[in-house]
């Protein structure tokens, strides 16, 4: 059964190095996160939003909260043969008692064993992090493709990261940076799901694409990540065999799509 690298402070240089060169040879970056919840709800359904409004109510959540967990599952192939390896970073600098939050979602974590006071103490600095993966050879390549499942906050907050600075105040800005950081290679498998007349989320499609949890356990960063990278390789096998078209590439589901 493979692991899930924990990353903190005292091991951050040290499996970056492992990450520069594994970037190498990965081509595909899969990613998930944890966060504080949602603090600002739409008036109605996210559906019934248009993609600009969607858009704006994940910015003014990103940018109002302060990210958990990050993971990062990096893939040399999507066949059987292919290598992965997870890591989970654990960020500093959330104090639930502090910093705005949704309490039903700390909770949550909480129930699911995340220790808010380890990552408090000794969590990777994010400013850190951000030089470390501009530097990775995973972000600005064109040859990795990223994947995620309902990824309008994930990527949102590797963003926030990565810039260090306000997001974007529209949807075509915010798009436009997407794709000079991440690539025009974006896949949400939430969106390929509704291609393929499946629904629900990470947990129930996993499922229903007879795709078992690896390791670890759910809501944290680094499992997620690995259980999305899976399910993403059992989707391509059953439904897009020849290939995922690039029509298909860089729709956010919660943006662009609800």
């Amino acid at each position: 059964m493979q692991g899930v690298r924990q990353v903190w402070k005292h091991n951050l240089e040290h499996e970056f190095a492992v990450i520069r060169d594994f970037a190498r040879y990965c081509m595909y970056i899969t990613i998930d996160t944890e966060y504080p919840g949602v603090v600002f709800e739409a008036p109605t359904h996210p559906r019934n939003l248009s993609a600009e409004q969607r858009c704006q109510l994940v910015l003014k959540n990103v940018s109002s909260l302060k990210l958990i967990q990050l993971g990062l599952t990096l893939s040399t192939s999507d066949s059987h043969d292919g290598i992965s390896i997870t890591w989970e970073f654990n960020f500093r600098g959330f104090n639930p008692l502090q910093d705005l939050n949704a309490p039903s979602s700390i909770e949550l974590l909480k129930s699911q064993g995340l220790d808010f006071w380890a990552n408090y103490h000794y969590g990777v600095d994010p400013q850190r992090f951000a030089v470390l993966l501009w530097s990775s050879g995973l972000v600005c390549n064109p040859s990795k493709t990223w994947i995620g499942f309902h990824m309008a906050y994930d990527i949102a907050y590797l963003m926030k990261l990565l810039t260090g600075r306000e997001l974007p105040d529209s949807m075509e800005a915010f798009l436009k940076h997407v794709r000079c950081c991440f690539g025009s290679r974006v896949y949400d498998i939430k969106y390929l799901c509704k291609l393929c007349g499946i629904y629900g989320g990470l947990e129930k499609v996993g499922g229903i694409l007879d795709v078992q949890r690896a390791a670890g356990h759910a809501h944290h960063a680094g499992s997620d990540s690995l259980l999305t990278w899976d399910t993403f390789r059992s989707m391509k096998a059953n439904f897009f065999r020849s290939g995922i078209e690039a029509t298909h590439a860089g729709i956010i589901f919660g943006i662009q799509e609800s």
